[in-house]
């Protein structure tokens, strides 16, 4: 697996956002000079890729957040995440969970960090069966109130298959 970062997509994150602190950290040719940069080539600029993967995993962890029986703001308490970044992880096919928000909901959930980056976009697999597992359950799955016992099925096997690739 790889990261999907390249120097571009980082220099292009900071020039859109002049809210970011950009003095923290290392300068981004020191990061660039060590190899912490995929090849410009290698990035996935894929945009209904991206858009895929990041609504398959807004209805996984809200599917986890109903079997837990959590709301959006007791989930965010637990995960230490802003709660409106969540709704918008779990409602926004446009929207891109930052790496801390994927890590820190694996560690709620206890899914192998590995597994949710894949599945959040953030990592891409030598081959694509998380994607494919991840269409396929987000298909499957309906936005109710309680997870009905296929639907719980259907998320345990999920939860089960990211950890066995996770392996």
């Amino acid at each position: 697996m790889e990261m999907l970062i390249s120097q571009e997509w980082l220099q292009r994150g900071v020039d859109a956002d002049p809210w970011v602190d950009t003095d923290a950290g290392a300068p981004i040719a020191v990061l660039a000079s060590i190899g912490m940069f995929i090849a410009p080539e290698l990035a996935a600029d894929d945009v209904a890729e991206t858009e895929r993967a990041s609504h398959s995993f807004g209805v996984f962890i809200r599917q986890l957040r109903r079997r837990d029986g959590l709301s959006v703001e007791k989930l965010a308490q637990k995960a230490r995440i802003d709660a409106e970044e969540l709704r918008l992880v779990e409602h926004d096919p446009h929207y891109r969970a930052k790496p801390r928000m994927v890590h820190q909901l694996s560690d709620v959930f206890r899914i192998p960090e590995r597994s949710m980056m894949t599945l959040a976009g953030a990592m891409v697999a030598n081959d694509n069966r998380i994607g494919e597992a991840a269409e396929r359950f987000a298909a499957m799955s309906d936005d109710m109130s309680k997870l009905t016992r296929e639907e719980r099925k259907l998320l345990n096997d999920f939860v089960k298959f990211l950890a066995d690739e996770a392996r």
